[in-house]
């Protein structure tokens, strides 16, 4: 296993699929996106008290940040995160560096002001909903082919009722073979357009916006 990245090295590879800087945490909702979306792609790490342009700008109060931290973590995720987290003092000045790791409970839902669940995931250097990437087809041309497809159209109204979806059923839905429905919800995995749930026998995926 590789040893893990200073703080330093980290800041200066910049923010992007597994990091993001703050400030401060100015809202608890906020910052239950960002570590929703970290545990339902691929991790990662969240420095508290470092500008976007990578600046080392410290945080004045550790206590304050760790609240916000702790109620997103626990009070507006759902299923609640576990998240690990350190104190550094980098140039005189503190900051807070905290890691989400990839949850094997995924997908969690980040809980938002009007106590809607929403799934968020890492594109780049931002946090996702789901649906925007679907309402607004944001995306690349491969993306936009698949979701104009009338088996996916169908496999999305399956799942605005259900939690999840399996090959098997899939496959039952838009009558083919189950390795071809297989093989279409992985491509719409890689595209960040679902979650594969399970990664054991058999795979589930999902997809659902729930208010």
């Amino acid at each position: 296993m590789p040893e893990p990245k200073s703080t330093i090295e980290i800041i200066k590879q910049g923010e992007g699929l597994t990091i993001e800087f703050k400030r401060i945490i100015d809202s608890p909702y906020k910052i239950a996106k960002t570590l929703s979306s970290f545990a339902n792609t691929s991790g990662g790490t969240l420095l508290i008290g470092i500008g976007n342009d990578g600046a080392i700008l410290g945080i004045s109060s550790e206590l304050n940040e760790l609240q916000k931290l702790e109620r997103a973590a626990s009070a507006l995720i759902e299923t609640p995160l576990h998240i690990a987290f350190s104190t550094e003092k980098l140039d005189g000045r503190k900051i807070l560096r905290v890691t989400i790791e990839e949850s094997a409970d995924k997908p969690h839902y980040a809980i938002n002001e009007k106590s809607q669940k929403i799934i968020y995931i890492r594109v780049k250097d931002k946090s996702v909903p789901i649906p925007k990437l679907l309402i607004q087809g944001e995306g690349d041309a491969d993306t936009e082919k698949l979701l104009s497809n009338r088996h996916v159209k169908s496999l999305i109204s399956y799942l605005k009722s259900t939690d999840t979806v399996t090959a098997r059923a899939f496959s039952r839905i838009i009558n083919t073979s189950e390795k071809r429905a297989e093989r279409m919800l992985n491509d719409l995995a890689a595209k960040q357009i679902l979650l594969k749930v399970n990664k054991k026998k058999p795979e589930s995926f999902s997809l659902k916006w729930a208010e």
